[in-house]
């Protein structure tokens, strides 16, 4: 990974949780607001496989964590989860258009089910089944709609960084 690589994938965590945060989480929308670090996270996964989707999940659900009122770590390991599991599908963007739209939802809901999971092991009140299905029934499609707008500029960012990016 290079320099170039790694203050590229900075300043897109960084932009995406700032619009999250100022934006998104703000429209008034029915169910929870839409998720657009787990949308980053599964694109740099799909470009670049699953340690980039490891290592930028982990960093971005570290930022989300120091800015959220729950225990520290449990939205980086959401999202590191979601990063590796989405970065094991084989970049085939150019031949298929339904690719990014499975991979970003694979992603929300792998993201969605581990912190829940966490919620549950750690007693976090706020996990109920009606919570659960409310940001399942929304959180998923509001990632999907996100996809056409994230998923190439990110991709077109990294490959013109690099001609041919690794998929590690």
């Amino acid at each position: 990974m290079s320099l170039q690589r790694l203050l590229v994938g900075v300043l897109t965590v960084v932009t995406g949780l700032l619009l999250q945060v100022t934006v998104l989480d703000r429209l008034p929308l029915p169910g929870s607001a839409p998720e657009l670090l787990v949308v980053v996270v599964a694109a740099f996964a799909l470009t670049e496989g699953p340690l980039s989707g490891l290592v930028t999940g982990f960093g971005a659900g570290l930022l989300v964590d120091a800015v959220s009122d729950h225990q520290l770590g449990r939205t980086a390991l959401a999202l590191a989860l979601a990063g590796y599991v989405t970065g094991l599908i084989e970049d085939d963007t150019e031949r298929s258009t339904l690719l990014p739209f499975a991979a970003v939802a694979l992603a929300a809901v792998t993201a969605l089910g581990v912190f829940v999971t966490e919620g549950v092991l750690l007693g976090d009140s706020r996990v109920s089944a009606h919570a659960v299905l409310v940001a399942a029934f929304s959180s998923v499609p509001y990632a999907v709609i996100l996809t056409p707008f994230v998923v190439p500029v990110v991709a077109g960012m990294v490959r013109r960084l690099d001609a041919d990016p690794l998929r590690r």
